[in-house]
């Protein structure tokens, strides 16, 4: 009897592997790690606590950084960029 591994058709091992490093470092900067019982091991909830606690606050003040730039350009103060320019995030 053979096995269907058709469902691993697509499988990215590479992404799939950030992924699950990501999960770890949600977890671990949770500090549910070194919780007590009943938190410990508990990954429910790391994204929506993530995007509260970090990328929340950080998005926040970006787009606040984006409506001064395009106030700043309507203004004249800024001008716009003809060159390609790498973002590195």
């Amino acid at each position: 009897m053979t096995m269907n591994t058709d469902y691993l058709a697509g499988w990215d091992v590479n992404a799939e592997q950030r992924k699950a490093d990501f999960m770890e470092h949600m977890y671990q900067c949770s500090g549910r790690a070194n919780a007590g019982p009943g938190v410990v091991g508990l990954y429910t909830g790391l994204w929506q606590e993530f995007c509260i606690r970090e990328a929340g606050p950080i998005m926040r003040d970006r787009y606040f950084e984006m409506l001064d730039a395009v106030r700043q350009y309507e203004e004249g103060k800024l001008q716009p960029v003809t060159t390609p320019v790498e973002i590195v995030v």
